[in-house]
């Protein structure tokens, strides 16, 4: 006699139907990142990137990633004399992201167009941007925006990550907002100067120059110190009260470009990842996708991460002596939340112990309020509730930080 098989109850078909679900999209997520970063990430870290695309990991996960008892084998300890900076940088220049071109070339500028925005609250400028020297010339081209009717206003400039022409009709910035608050602004678009690619990135700026040591950072962070030079020459302009501005890799440029260029006042960063040697942060691999960010050196330290002499604090303690304010997304699993907050308490000795100026108290991340900005007269940080994102509330900390302790 042959037995009847029983079928499963529709609340089970369901519930594998779910699971089946939930098991191909993690498992086409974590195979996509790992396409786009290569084996560049822990697998924590890895997993942490889930979230960018809007999965919402368990929470006891983000207890594991959010722990606040953290080491870091092998950090460098920072030198607090001033003294020292320049060796500090050469490190940086050596390990990381090779020096910013300061000679050798040429730059010109020419102002493409310009027209009135914001019912004429602003003037927006397109500026042609030319850099030769002897192995020929690149073009590209800045807006800036100039609040009508005032003298000597701060500005920002950064890097945007869609385009100008994107940028502007999509508001990347919070543009008029930031024309409302007084402030010039100034942006470009990043792989205007460099490509984001292994293959072509030296395709742009970079093939002006012969150092084999330059990198794609090398490349956008000399994008911003040429629109600083653009920015100089107009009266309407504070010179004393340039910031650079950025988010996620860009906010990496941004800070290494306030280490580069002394003449950025307030050296800011948003989401741009902790310290290295974190168990969430990325690991050094030479079959990386962005292994073009790097210099060679830094390449010869894989799978020996806890012996590279700099990480993320010593880029945030070559902005001594000059402001640096960091947000941080609480959600923003993949960049470390607290191991970037990490990185700032380590940095802060450079500023009290060698400039003698006032710092962020002493404290872990599990002490620091949400959209509650702490400000000090050198350090600023603002923890924002959510992801990986730039908004209002960061923009309007770096301005509330300015006007606070730059204002003449």
């Amino acid at each position: 006699m042959q037995m009847k098989k029983k079928r499963l109850p529709w609340w089970a078909v369901i519930l594998i139907v779910l699971a089946s679900i939930v098991v191909v999209f993690v498992a086409v997520s974590l195979i996509t990142i790992r396409a786009f970063v290569g084996d560049s990430l822990t697998l924590n870290g890895t997993m942490a990137m889930m979230s960018y695309g809007g999965f919402e990991l368990p929470d006891w996960y983000k207890s594991l990633t959010l722990n606040v008892d953290r080491s870091y084998p092998g950090l460098p300890e920072l030198p607090v004399d001033p003294a020292a900076r320049e060796d500090m940088l050469s490190a940086y220049e050596t390990y990381m992201y090779g020096h910013t071109p300061a000679e050798g070339f040429d730059t010109a500028f020419q102002v493409k167009e310009t027209s009135d925005v914001y019912g004429g609250k602003a003037e927006k400028r397109v500026v042609t941007i030319t850099v030769s020297s002897e192995k020929g010339s690149f073009e590209t081209e800045m807006i800036v925006l100039l609040p009508k009717g005032k003298d000597q206003v701060p500005v920002f400039i950064g890097e945007n990550f869609s385009g100008n022409e994107n940028a502007w009709e999509n508001n990347e910035w919070p543009f008029e907002t930031i024309i409302d608050r007084g402030f010039a602004v100034a942006t470009m678009g990043y792989t205007d100067w460099a490509a984001d690619d292994t293959a072509t990135y030296r395709e742009g700026v970079l093939r002006l120059f012969e150092d084999p040591n330059l990198s794609a950072f090398s490349a956008w962070a000399f994008g911003i110190s040429r629109g600083i030079d653009y920015l100089e020459t107009l009266p309407e302009v504070d010179q004393s009260r340039i910031a650079s501005v950025g988010h996620s890799r860009l906010a990496r440029v941004s800070l290494w470009a306030g280490a580069c260029d002394e003449r950025i006042d307030l050296v800011t960063g948003s989401c741009g990842g902790g310290l290295l040697r974190s168990p969430v942060m990325g690991r050094i691999t030479t079959d990386g996708t962005s292994n073009h960010w790097y210099t060679p050196a830094y390449l010869t330290f894989e799978n020996r991460d806890n012996e590279l002499p700099v990480d993320m604090h010593t880029l945030f303690a070559l902005a001594a002596g000059r402001r640096l304010f960091v947000s941080i997304g609480e959600n923003d699993l993949a960049s470390d939340p607290v191991s970037m907050y990490d990185a700032l308490q380590y940095a802060k000795s450079v500023w009290r112990d060698g400039y003698g100026m006032e710092v962020i108290p002493d404290g872990s991340y599990a002490d620091v309020p949400y959209d509650t900005p702490i400000m000090s007269e050198a350090i600023g940080v603002n923890v924002h509730f959510g992801g990986h994102m730039f908004d209002l509330k960061d923009w309007t900390a770096y301005m509330d930080y300015m006007d606070r302790y730059m204002d003449k």
